[in-house]
């Protein structure tokens, strides 16, 4: 893979709390920002879409967004 370097400042107790968990998840710092910045991303495409959806068809009914909870109860279940 091609890395892409850049300089970028953080918060020193941010910071700290990264060091920590890449050593307990036995990872690099760079593997561990780049998958936390690409989980904030595909989050924020997700929101853009709900958003799309929701001003091209209007609100979520509380009969979907109860089966979209579900949904995600499901899915979180099955990845423990």
């Amino acid at each position: 893979m091609v890395a892409v370097k850049r300089s970028v400042a953080f918060d020193p107790e941010v910071w700290k709390e990264a060091e920590a968990a890449a050593r307990r998840e036995r990872t690099s710092l760079s593997a561990l920002v780049n998958d936390a910045l690409a989980e904030h991303l595909a989050l924020q495409r997700g929101l853009r879409a709900m958003d799309q959806w929701q001003a091209e068809h209007g609100a979520f009914t509380d009969d979907e967004l109860a089966a979209a909870d579900e949904a995600l109860d499901r899915a979180l279940r099955a990845e423990r």
